[in-house]
């Protein structure tokens, strides 16, 4: 992942601010969905998205010119081809926190090491579902290896391509 930017910053200093709230760490007052949300609005405020091989063959024939910023709303959404997919799910980064020193470099250097938003086609976040990997790593992964690796496993390939964004974070 890249620089920070002012909303990942922001996103970040919330997390790190609640991680220190002992009923927090404890996951009361539904605090492991706040979390979660937090942690995936993260990854989500960045200015880019990677696309996959697929999705990229979809921008292609719906013309979308990849070299403009598009507002995050315009290709999310149910009756949209794409989604927006977040390379390792929000629920193992909070564990990851939850596991760690909590204080802002650990809370940082977690966050930039957990990958990033990609888009995806609908039909590619089905595999991911139907091989019982849309919330979890495959068997054997390990922080620190691969965040790819789920993607790996059902055969989603990335292309070099990116989806440049702005706008509200959508979750």
């Amino acid at each position: 992942m890249g620089t920070e930017n002012l909303d990942q910053r922001a996103l970040r200093s919330w997390l790190t601010a609640g991680l220190q709230i002992p009923e927090v760490v404890a996951l009361h007052g539904d605090a492991g969905y706040l979390l979660n949300n937090m942690i995936a609005k993260y990854t989500l405020a960045a200015d880019s998205y990677p696309i996959s091989t697929l999705a990229l063959e979809e921008f292609h024939r719906q013309r979308v010119d990849l070299t403009r910023t598009w507002t995050r709303s315009r290709f999310y959404g149910r009756n949209k081809p794409f989604k927006y997919e977040h390379v390792v799910p929000a629920g193992i980064v909070r564990e990851r926190l939850l596991k760690s020193g909590r204080s802002e470099r650990t809370v940082k250097h977690v966050l930039q090491s957990l990958g990033f938003v990609v888009v995806l086609l609908r039909s590619e976040d089905q595999r991911l579902r139907e091989a019982g990997l849309n919330g979890k790593m495959p068997d054997g992964w390990n922080w620190g290896d691969d965040p790819l690796e789920r993607y790996r496993a059902v055969g989603i390939t990335l292309s070099n391509q990116v989806l440049r964004v702005s706008g509200a974070i959508k979750r």
